[in-house]
């Protein structure tokens, strides 16, 4: 029989994560644990399980180092999502499976912070979910730093279950603020394509369908739990939410900030040439209004706010118990997901040709080239001092508007299984032994981009009996090129863009086998207890070996730097790593049922490891409980965790690709005119590697080219000597369950993490060019690259042209705060409303106290808790909380409200901490309000087969909070996806037990 959720109830926490030896829950575990239950989802309405879990107040999104539905579509890798508990980020997050270690779920040397992807856990198929705050390593191994989560799937089911549920988004377009700005673009016809979103929009459409089928043995031993499951969740495109529909640059003139890789020619000699758009068969001085393409181009009208995602998976649970010492089990997950998601089209990219004969980026035409008008040759060339014989090097920016947008399609197989056997050995003693697998392929297509080779053949061009020919077809090196016409509006044919076009294609895979045995014991058996309690001493301890495998590598065009705007080419990875590992852990009963002692316990473990490489890192754990009286219940533990190298941390090679992190190069001209003088002194940009002649002074230097569509470029890559980051991690609580207050379970407590010598994605870039422009530091210079002709946006580790952001030990972090757990049941009799149900209350909430970060022992720490920012990245509210309340009606309904509460967030820069603050204040971005969303739900149980659900997320449809795109990054709609992007959320459901 299917019943309705007892609300009140579901996120009692009820078994512990965190030990190896069986607790009872939350209130008697030593460490505090949340737990999710599945009827939680239901109510959410949420089909993936990174919808709900985001929700939790412990977890934290970040627009660029996390993965969600609605990531930045700029990143490279994608089609995964991912959980960051803290703001500590994924790879320091642990993530099980029914207790067991579930590997990486993306093998892409793009994605250098890969974790687990939590798309291969099926929400039908979901049990409960529960997440364990603090250190944990000397119970799971490395990456259990700033938390666990552990999804313990249905394994014991019986009979025939179907679920359905249909949902999309219903958004009301009505920010006034957007469409003001938006409208203002408009009308000056300088920027596109663009327009203001529709008013209404129903969008995001999601379907999901599973079943589930299980059975017990006839002789009750045992069972076999079958599942399959489908979901489809249509895209949703930024042009289609006013706040997102271009980028909003408030600075403080509030504008659509589009991209100049749209209608841009810039001759690149000395003094510093004038930008040009082609009108017509003219080159014009630019902006021009009504060009096509536009003078400035809006990328946003292509780009995914929420990827398209179709997702098929599967699982078996079968156990047997052949006696009480032999109990054999097996498990076997699979998901196939395919994923796609769009960006603007591709360009011929300022400063981007990987090909430049001079090493500059610049594109070179020859000055007889027949696609040029005679007006044109006098810009380009003759008013140059070029003679026909020459060619004319140009910073060039032309949109391939004839194309279309690019897109990546993602494939993701995964499949993961388990065989084991458990038992008991006498009456004291249990074994479990196990050997799992764990196998993901990744298949990457990258499509709608140019050839960087095909366009420098094709701009290479001369007239053979009046017919426009590429040099390459008379010297037989392409006797396919077909010449490149950008000097002619409309010029570009379909015959052109075809040849030109081009894709990219990459494969990776990732294995993970465990082996392990696992051992626990009462001692109490045999009579080893403390005097003053009856429980006897608890112990726990085995052994295990972990190997990790990983490839990736990419088709020619990606390996070659080929695919122009793709941001760098593709490195292979063939390496693996493995761990062997031994444990311990005891827990003494000290007192029981004595005087102000009802139970006084110690908990204590330690776990041994060797990785390649010799490094042989311990880590531990101690902690004490004291319940005086059994109302109350005290607890404090302190664990020392560890997060060894990941293989994409260790052997990812070196690669250079494009970042926002450092959008603009201060020893460069500022404005696309090139008339306005770099921001820092010359001095300050000689000691980056600028000499005098190439210093942008705004006049008659002005030799570097400005980074490119505001990214320049960073080394990113592995490094064989990381060794171990370590963490500490404290916390202490009051649990309590009083008996003058039945039904009330409530829980608070502090917990403080910090890692030292943490693995770092280098010293941030920002932070390495301002340190060498103010202090000419060498530990910072050193790590400054330009390319000969002085830029910071080169392709190739050879040319040069990047920041040096390769994996390094350096990292201090800190995360502090208090969370609470607040449940209270009531039954309505109880204040006089008899045959009126129940209501229950929840309450879930963190207060952050600090979020300090130290990328250089040598700057100051900076601490982020209330703040967002370039520094910063995504708010961290000081305050965050999930409020539910439900009535469990007579009449087999049960309604629920829930208020989701984001607190208030402070720009970083204005703040007066030396490692954030800018030095002035930007009123126009200053705050990020509170944001209060509020969803509501409806189950009713229509038989004991069927039970039907509805309900409606973001009831109001608040907008989240505009700050500019310069601060938000670019390939934002505008906003921090820490809040709901979507609108409103409606769903309908239905279970069916057959």
């Amino acid at each position: 029989m299917l019943a309705c959720p007892a609300l009140a109830q579901t996120t009692e926490t009820v078994v512990v994560t965190g030990s190896r030896i069986p607790m009872s829950s939350n209130l008697t575990s030593v460490s505090p644990v949340q737990t999710v239950t599945n009827e939680q989802f239901q109510v959410k309405g949420a089909t993936d399980v990174a919808d709900m879990i985001n929700d939790l107040p412990q977890t934290f999104v970040s627009n660029t180092g996390d993965f969600t539905n609605t990531n930045n579509p700029l990143s490279g890798p994608g089609g995964v999502t991912t959980v960051n508990l803290r703001g500590l980020g994924p790879t320091r997050t642990l993530v099980l499976v029914n207790g067991r270690r579930l590997g990486v779920g993306d093998p892409n040397t793009g994605n250098p912070g890969a974790a687990p992807d939590l798309d291969q856990i099926p929400v039908p198929l979901i049990e409960k979910v529960e997440v364990l705050t603090g250190g944990a390593s000397s119970t799971y191994g490395s990456d259990a730093v700033a938390g666990v989560v552990n999804f313990v799937l249905k394994q014991d089911f019986q009979g025939v279950q179907v679920d359905m549920q249909y949902g999309a988004n219903w958004h009301h377009n009505d920010n006034s603020f957007a469409r003001r700005v938006i409208g203002e673009t408009i009308a000056a016809n300088t920027q596109g394509p663009l327009q203001q979103a529709p008013e209404d929009v129903w969008d995001g459409r999601t379907i999901q369908a599973s079943i589930t089928i299980g059975a017990n043995t006839a002789d009750g031993k045992g069972n076999v739990t079958g599942f399959l499951g489908y979901r489809n969740a249509d895209p949703v495109w930024m042009k289609n939410r006013d706040f997102a529909a271009c980028q909003i640059n408030i600075d403080p003139d509030i504008y659509c900030s589009g991209s100049s890789n749209s209608n841009f020619f810039q001759p690149k000699t000395l003094p510093a040439q004038p930008v040009y758009s082609i009108v017509g068969h003219n080159a014009v001085l630019a902006p021009v209004a009504g060009s096509s393409p536009y003078s400035s181009f809006n990328s946003n009208d292509y780009e995914t706010l929420s990827r398209q995602d179709t997702r098929f998976s599967g699982a078996m649970f079968g156990h047997y118990d052949l006696a009480s010492w032999a109990k054999p089990y097996a498990e076997f997950e699979f998901m196939n997901d395919r994923s796609y998601q769009q960006i603007a089209p591709t360009a011929v990219f300022r400063g981007s040709n990987a090909f430049s004969p001079d090493g500059s980026g610049n594109y070179f035409v020859n000055c007889d080239n027949p696609l040029l008008s005679a007006q044109e040759v006098g810009v380009f060339c003759t008013g140059q001092g070029l003679g026909a014989t020459d060619n004319t090097p140009m910073e060039i920016g032309r949109r391939n508007i004839e194309g279309g947008g690019r897109y990546s399609q993602y494939e993701h197989f995964n499949y993961r299984g388990v065989v084991g056997l458990k038992g008991d050995i006498g009456s004291a003693w249990h074994y479990d032994a196990f050997g799992s697998y764990y196998y993901v392929t990744l298949d990457q297509m990258n499509g709608n981009y140019l050839s960087n080779q095909k366009i420098n053949r094709a701009l290479q061009v001369v007239s053979v009996g009046g017919v426009p020919t590429c040099k390459s077809v008379l010297s037989g090196e392409d006797t396919s090129c077909v010449p490149y016409n950008i000097f002619t509006e409309g010029g570009v044919t379909p015959a052109q863009t075809a040849y030109l076009a081009t894709y990219g294609t990459s494969r990776g895979t990732l294995f993970e086998e465990i082996i392990e045995l696992d051992i626990t014991g009462d001692l109490g058996a045999y009579g080893i207890k403390s005097p003053f309690a009856t429980d006897g001493i608890q112990v726990a301890f085995g052994a295990s070996n972990r190997k990790d495998k990983m490839t990736y590598a990419g088709d020619v065009a990606e390996s070659s730097n080929d695919l122009i705007g793709f941001g760098g080419s593709v490195v292979p990875i063939d390496n693996a790593i493995s761990v062997t590992e031994g444990y311990g852990e005891i827990r003494v009963p000290l007192a029981q049922q004595q005087p102000f002692a009802d139970d006084l316990s110690i908990d204590a473990g330690i776990r041994f490891s060797r990785y390649t490489g010799d490094r042989s890192p311990t880590t531990w754990k101690v902690g004490l409980q004291w319940s005086p009286i059994a109302d109350i219940r005290l607890r404090t533990s302190y664990d020392v965790a560890i997060r060894a190298p990941s293989l994409l941390e260790t052997y990812t090679p070196r690669s250079v690709t494009n970042t926002s992190i450092v959008s603009v190069d201060p020893c460069a001209p500022t404005t696309d005119s090139g008339f306005m003088p770099a921001t820092a002194t010359l001095q300050q940009c000689q000691r980056t590697g600028v000499t005098a002649a190439q210093y942008g002074n705004g006049g008659t230097t002005n030799a570097i080219g400005q980074c490119p569509s505001g990214q320049c470029a960073i080394l990113t890559g592995g490094n064989t000597a990381l060794s171990p980051e370590k963490a500490k991690t404290f916390s202490i609580g009051l649990s309590a369950t009083p008996s003058l207050v039945p039904g009330l379970v409530a829980s608070v407590d502090y917990y403080k993490i910090d890692v030292y010598n943490g693995i770092i994605q280098g010293i941030p870039i920002n932070v390495t060019l301002n340190n060498c422009l103010n202090t000419g530091d060498p530990k910072f210079c050193g790590l400054i690259h330009r390319t000969s002709a002085g830029t910071l946006y080169g392709t190739t580790v050879a040319g040069g042209g990047y920041i040096d952001g390769t994996f390094v030990n350096s990292g201090y972090f800190n995360n502090s705060g208090i969370d609470l757990q607040t449940d209270y049941q009531l039954g309505l009799e109880e204040v006089g409303l008899s045959g009126w149900g129940s209501v229950g209350f929840h309450l879930t909430g963190t207060y952050t106290m600090t979020a300090k970060a130290q990328n250089v022992s040598t700057n100051p720490a900076y601490d982020c808790a209330g703040l967002f920012g370039n520094t910063c990245g995504n708010p961290l509210p000081d305050w965050r909380h999930h409020f539910r309340l439900n009535w469990n009606s007579p009449w087999d309904a049960t309604f629920a409200i829930t208020w989701r509460y984001f607190g208030p967030s402070a720009l970083d820069s204005n703040t007066d901490q030396p490692g954030l603050s800018s030095g002035s204040f930007d009123a126009a971005n200053a705050r990020i309000p509170g944001m209060n969303y509020f969803d509501i739900s409806a189950t009713w149980q229509v038989t004991d087969e069927l039970q039907l659900r509805a309900g409606m997320n973001n009831l109001f449809d608040s907008d989240p909070h505009i700050i500019s795109n310069l601060i938000t990054g670019t390939g934002t709609p505008n906003v921090y996806n820490s809040y709901d992007l979507l609108g409103r959320q409606v769903f309908v459901a239905l279970t069916a037990k057959l």
